[in-house]
């Protein structure tokens, strides 16, 4: 009788050995999900995603990202390499259209990211544009910067033809006006003195004079394309400074000045101003 129960009792007890040493069939579940993971480059929680029959390229809930986006975003270069090895899309789009290769770049200066992190996501960025990773480019963005480009140089030089202003007829007038840079004429004594009188214009370069002036400074010399432009500038702003003076009854303009100052690039001011004053002779 004693027998049988120490062998019964031994059975129950190598029973329960086996048991305790027996593998578990099914994969161990890791805690964080396969993007958490992704994130933060844990290989092994991810192999056990895969083991436990996880599409590599599922996608989150929010922008519909696969795990490589995830990965490349926060500069996961080894978990990278890893999911691309095991066959991720390396230009899997998701709800913007970006890629991975736009992940890695994504945010580069905000101030989420420090300095490792900034490049940790460059070399991310390195490693999948030099195995051919493709970056989301709108090809009709990109036909609209090729063609309105040439469009709009088009319509600038149409524009400034068809808008080019008239000549403008300035009045002559209707006397004599002496001119002087010096305070005083010889022979003369100022009666009245009526005022500050100004003309005005702006002129801009032009694109023929632009190119013929271009060739005179190679070879040197007297750049004469400029020289008229400069010379009907000043002519044009005296006969405006003289109508002013005729028309409040001056006689004479001293103190003649030329003053000139850039308004734009290609295009500058000429001004002509005195005083307006009446003489007589002495």
């Amino acid at each position: 009788m004693k027998h049988p129960l120490k062998a019964l009792i031994a059975g129950l007890f190598c029973a329960t050995i086996i048991v305790a040493q027996e593998p578990d069939s099914k994969p161990a579940t890791p805690g964080d999900d396969i993007w958490t993971a992704a994130r933060k480059g844990d290989l092994t929680a991810l192999q056990q995603h895969i083991d436990a029959g996880i599409d590599i390229e599922v996608r989150d809930e929010k922008h519909k990202s696969t795990p490589l986006h995830h990965a490349a975003y926060f500069g996961q270069l080894e978990t990278v390499k890893w999911l691309v090895e095991k066959g991720a899309g390396m230009n899997a789009r998701n709800n913007d259209g970006s890629t991975p290769l736009d992940a890695a770049y994504a945010r580069m200066e905000s101030d989420e990211f420090d300095s490792d992190a900034r490049k940790a996501k460059r070399e991310v960025g390195e490693y999948l544009d030099s195995i051919g990773a493709e970056k989301n480019e709108d090809i009709w963005f990109g036909l609209l910067c090729c063609f309105s480009c040439p469009a709009l140089f088009v319509f600038g030089i149409l524009y400034a033809v068809f808008t080019k202003p008239k000549p403008e007829e300035i009045p002559t007038p209707s006397k004599p006006i002496m001119v002087t840079t010096s305070p005083q004429i010889a022979g003369k004594k100022v009666v009245r003195t009526i005022g500050l009188v100004r003309g005005n214009t702006i002129r801009a370069r032009h694109l023929g004079r632009d190119i013929m002036a271009g060739l005179r400074n190679l070879v040197g010399g007297e750049v004469n394309e400029y020289g008229k432009l400069l010379a009907e500038s000043r002519e044009q702003a005296l006969d405006r400074m003289l109508a002013q003076a005729d028309e409040l009854g001056a006689n004479a303009v001293i103190g003649l000045q030329f003053q000139t100052s850039v308004v734009m690039e290609g295009a500058a001011e000429m001004m002509a101003f005195g005083t307006a004053v009446v003489v007589e002779d002495v």
